[in-house]
Parts: structure tokens; sequence; C-alpha cells
């Protein structure tokens, strides 16, 4: 039985000029704006969400009464449904990582226009890097 991991694929490299690799970095850039985007529709969504139905008060019963109070009655608690909670938390993290790939790819752009007639040696993750489909 052959194993994956055997040979010597991982000490391949691929030789590109630079404006082949600013085309695969101008293409992950705006997948990744694509992202971003999207995310940041869905945000808006559990903002949404948020506020038509997922705040609650709850209030001690003994705070409804005028005069009643005892060291033991709570004060109002505001809570927000715990899933939409960790949906926006989410959409935040998502936002934040595409956004800084998207710096990223406009970097590698910038850098590979510059030096277009340039070669250079790719590893399989290099090419993935900017190549790969996620």
């Amino acid at each position: 039985m052959m194993h994956v991991g055997s040979g010597i694929r991982d000490e391949w490299k691929f030789t590109y000029t630079a404006s082949k690799l600013a085309e695969g970095a101008r293409a992950q850039k705006a997948f990744r704006e694509s992202r971003a985007a999207w995310w940041t529709e869905q945000k808006a969504k559990v903002m949404t969400e948020i506020r038509e139905s997922g705040v609650s008060v709850n209030e001690s019963v003994a705070a409804q009464v005028a005069n009643y109070a005892t060291s033991a009655m709570q004060g109002p608690q505001v809570t927000i449904n715990a899933d939409l909670t960790r949906k926006l938390a989410e959409c935040h993290a998502k936002i934040g990582t595409h956004t800084q790939a998207v710096a990223e790819y406009d970097g590698w752009v910038q850098v590979l226009e510059a030096n277009a007639e340039s070669r250079l040696e790719l590893t399989q993750a290099d090419w993935l890097y900017f190549f790969g489909k996620a």
C-alpha cells in the first residue's frame, strides 16, 4: 500500500512569473472581499434579529411591588439569546479574518505587479496560497 505522504512532493518547486502570481493574488483578494461582504450582510441580519427578538428583560416579581424591598431582591437583568450572541461573534471574527486577508493579498498584488517579469519558485503551499480554491 502506498503512503500518501511519501515521496518528494514537498520538495518540488514550480516557477511562475510575478505577473502570473499577481493574477492569482487579485483573484484571492476579490474572493476574500466577497466573503467579507457576505459576512457583513450576515452580521446585519443577526443584529436585526437581536433587536427584534433577542433581548429580554427579566425583573424580580418583588421589584414590581412599590413598597417591597429586600437585600435578596434582584434588579432587572437584560439577556440576549445565547445563539444570537454566538452568531454575532462568528460574523465579527469572519469579517476580521477576511478583511485581513484582503489587505494581505492587496500587498502581494502591489509587490508582484512592481516586479512583473521576475521568475519565482513556488512550493505547493505557495501555489495554494495564490491559486487554491477555498
